[in-house]
């Protein structure tokens, strides 16, 4: 799949002087990987902590008891 992107000027020329032509794809995908498995395990880190808070465990049973006067 193609992708166009926008990048600054200056960092555009360096990256084209530093990478050689058939490198470039490949360095951009590793790159992006690294960053959606960063944002993964935080993700994944937030969840682990708010399943470890008992406070919000409470309030969330406490919610689901409510009656929203919705019939099914």
């Amino acid at each position: 799949m193609r992708v166009t992107l926008s990048i600054p000027d200056p960092v555009a020329k360096r990256f084209r002087a530093a990478v050689p032509p058939r490198q470039r794809s490949r360095l951009v995908t590793r790159l992006i990987e690294q960053e959606l498995a960063q944002r993964d395990d935080a993700l994944a880190a937030a969840c682990i902590a708010a399943n470890a808070d008992h406070d919000l465990e409470h309030d969330s049973e406490e919610w689901q008891g409510f009656d929203d006067g919705i019939v099914e």
